[in-house]
């Protein structure tokens, strides 16, 4: 995905071995939906920092990227179709990618959680998942 975006250097992957109760393909769609975002809502030339690790009895995915930030109450919104601030920039895709993750991840047992800030460039994604 890094090289379909046209950023390889960008992404750093740390990602430590682990288990998850959820389907291989569903963890891959989750984890290509918040590369996605991640790779379209920040600059070429930042990076785009993915982390995996185990901890007590969960696997926990971070995705944290250098992008503008949301607010809370964008946060609060996240759903299927919802682009925040359309008019003021361009984006591609139907909205769905973080309704998704955020609907994969519970599914499965565990949750979504956004930090970000539109006062200070990045966001970070995590997203919890029983082992």
């Amino acid at each position: 995905m890094a090289k379909k975006a046209g950023r390889p250097e960008d992404l750093q992957l740390d990602l430590q071995e682990g288990s998850a109760r959820i389907e291989p393909v569903k963890l891959l769609k989750l984890a290509e939906e918040l590369l996605d975002n991640a790779f379209k809502f920040s600059s070429a030339g930042t990076p785009v920092t993915v982390t995996g690790r185990s901890e007590s009895n969960y696997y926990i995915l971070t995705m944290a990227d250098r992008g503008r930030g949301m607010t809370p109450e964008q946060i609060a919104s996240v759903g299927a179709y919802m682009q925040f601030q359309r008019h003021i920039y361009e984006q591609q895709g139907s909205g769905l990618g973080l309704a998704i993750v955020q609907r994969l991840a519970a599914l499965y047992g565990g949750s979504l959680t956004i930090e970000s800030n539109p006062e200070i460039p990045g966001t970070i994604v995590q997203v919890i998942l029983p082992a």
